[in-house]
């Protein structure tokens, strides 16, 4: 569709130079019938491309357009016939005409549904525009076609005939210029907008032309229009699959300075055209005074009209900048309270309030600022590096959250701070208000809360919790690993013996040894009371290797306080897949493979793949 319509401007172009090459070279009554030819050859490629893929679409005015292609064709193929075979009965000519007459109809309904009516609704001057134009296109079309009709007709039914078909061309003459004064009804390209205005302009001037020639006896002439009929449908073809296309703002702005432009001078130069035309042609004296009469009593209404409405708009616009002058006040007002409480709450904030520049230089501090120490000059030891830290933030201050977590580290000049952080950008105004909230006991308390949830506070080992939410996350990312579980034998009896001091002595040097044995990448957790677990990124060989070395370095005496103890451990063993693929089948294998060798044996380890089942 993009190469036919980039396609016809050279396509129209040469189509004109041969056809009417060929009409100039040719005698007269050759070229009369080359040019019925290639009417009725023209309008028949027309109906064809409407029929195309590359142009059909299934709206009704598409449809309508459908009908009229066709029976213009229609048109020339039965008076190509009559010609050809001498059809002179009046009757039968006016039949033969009917095809052009429902072509026409078509055309006008077709273009009169593409106006904006609503827009008669809302300015009223555009219905005495409409009603001016009617008049100067009734005026044209009567000096030109309809008072010719009468005596170059034969009988009434022809005379009727021709006088609705002049009609039609003047209605579409008038629509023709009515789409500069209300406009289309939907927004559309200005490619479209373009082909709609020539394919109006070529069909309705090439209709008024054709038959003011006819009527006024210069039939050879008004023949040589015949192979523009055929342009005007391809043109319409052309708006109706480019009117769709994307508009920009740039081309809906011309448009509308083109349609407000000519809207306002079309009248006017209808007008002088109007009256030059019937000076210099020979009309009544009364029809003369009538034409200019009537048209100058339309524009002296226009006139009144436009001139209330112009004083109707400059009340408006004054009323308008009263009120709006009214707003701006009170705005100017609202905006020095503003002002005046901003100051305050800058003064008064409670927290360190900084006004930094675009060069990241402090313009001015609130009173707790300056109580901070960030008013002395050169700012001290801490100042210096929160604002170091502060300025990455600032360069993404418009990319990020305005509110952040600053960590400020410990120095030998100053502990660890963190500070709540709250950037306001002022873009117009090339600065930063900052609000530094120190918030280091608050953190630390939440850091120590988060931490005691997912710790044993006697041994600070992580627990059962943290144990599986870490392995959850790991799991996926191995191929093979293995979970221990671990229970002390005797524990209870070192508890009831001696206590649960020297028993949480045990259970703290247990963990010491565990973590000794294990690297960083191990998970090593409290699950309660004596038992603990150790997740190991190994195989079955490795995994076995370690659970002797737990065996031998738990059995060594414990030395707590005066008293030697001796404890064993009980090491269930669970297989990361072979027993399962998630830590809950990991923990419940290894926990049924523990339970098993502290009853057989103890003082040992045992794979849970080794239980008989």
């Amino acid at each position: 569709m993009k190469r036919i319509v980039q396609n016809i401007y050279p396509t129209v172009a040469f189509y004109l130079v041969v056809t009417y090459t060929l009409l100039w070279l040719l005698p007269q009554d050759r070229s009369l019938q080359l040019s019925a030819i290639i009417s009725l050859v023209g309008s028949f490629v027309i109906f064809l491309l409407s029929q195309s893929k590359a142009f059909k679409q299934s709206s009704i005015p598409y449809k309508w357009l459908s009908i009229a292609f066709f029976s213009y064709f229609l048109g020339d193929l039965l008076n190509m016939i009559g010609r050809l075979f001498q059809w002179n009965a009046v009757n039968l000519n006016v039949l033969l005409d009917l095809p052009y007459t429902v072509h026409l109809t078509m055309m006008v309904i077709f273009l009169f549904r593409q106006l904006d009516l609503t827009l008669f609704q809302k300015q009223k001057l555009l219905i005495l525009d409409s009603l001016t134009l009617f008049t100067v296109s009734m005026i044209a079309g009567y000096i030109a076609i309809f008072r010719f009709v009468p005596s170059y007709t034969r009988t009434v039914l022809e005379q009727i005939s021709w006088t609705f078909y002049a009609f039609l061309t003047i209605l579409l003459t008038l629509f023709f210029f009515l789409l500069y004064a209300s406009g289309l009804k939907r927004n559309v390209s200005r490619l479209g907008f373009l082909f709609l205005v020539l394919g109006t302009f070529v069909l309705g001037m090439t209709n008024f032309i054709f038959y003011t020639l006819l009527l006024n006896g210069e039939p050879r002439i008004a023949g040589l229009l015949l192979p523009l009929y055929p342009l005007s449908g391809l043109f319409i073809l052309a708006f109706m699959n480019t009117r769709a296309l994307p508009i920009s703002h740039e081309q809906q702005a011309t448009l509308i300075r083109v349609e407000t432009l000519t809207r306002s001078l079309m009248s006017y130069i209808l007008l002088s055209v109007l009256i030059l035309y019937i000076t210099f042609f020979p009309v009544s004296q009364t029809f003369f005074s009538l034409s200019v009469g009537i048209t100058f009593l339309l524009f002296l209404t226009r006139q009144l009209f436009s001139y209330q409405e112009n004083l109707r708009l400059l009340q408006e616009t004054t009323a308008l900048q009263t009120n709006l002058e009214d707003i701006v006040h009170q705005k100017t007002a609202l905006l020095q309270l503003r002002e005046k409480e901003l100051t305050s709450l800058f003064l008064s904030y409670p927290e360190v309030v900084l006004e930094i520049d675009a060069t990241y230089q402090i313009r001015s501090v609130n009173p707790a600022a300056v109580e901070a120490g960030w008013s002395d000059l050169p700012l001290g030891p801490s100042q210096r590096l929160q604002l170091d830290r502060l300025i990455p933030l600032l360069q993404q201050a418009q990319l990020i959250c305005p509110s952040h977590l600053l960590h400020v580290p410990a120095t030998e000049e100053h502990p660890e701070i963190f500070l709540n952080t709250t950037i306001i950008d002022i873009p117009d105004q090339q600065r930063y208000f900052v609000i530094l909230a120190d918030i280091t006991e608050d953190y630390q308390q939440e850091v120590w809360l988060e931490r005691m949830g997912y710790h044993d506070s006697l041994t600070h080992l992580p627990n059962r919790r943290y144990f599986e939410e870490q392995l959850y996350l790991t799991l996926p990312t191995l191929e093979y690993g293995s979970l221990l579980f671990i229970d002390l034998d005797g524990f209870k009896q070192i508890n009831d013996t001696y206590g649960h001091d020297v028993g949480d002595l045990v259970l703290q040097e247990t963990t010491n040894r565990l973590q000794s044995m294990t690297t960083s990448t191990d998970l090593v957790a409290r699950l309660g009371g004596d038992e603990f677990l150790i997740f190991i990124q190994a195989s079955a060989s490795e995994t076995r290797r370690f659970a002797e070395h737990v065996l031998e370095v738990l059995n060594h005496p414990f030395y707590i306080q005066t008293h030697t103890l001796q404890v064993t451990p009980s090491i269930g063993i669970s297989l990361y897949p072979e027993d399962g693929k998630s830590s809950e089948q990991l923990l419940i294998r290894a926990d049924e493979a523990m339970y098993h060798i502290k009853k057989t044996e103890k003082n040992n380890f045992l794979f849970a793949t080794q239980i008989k089942r």
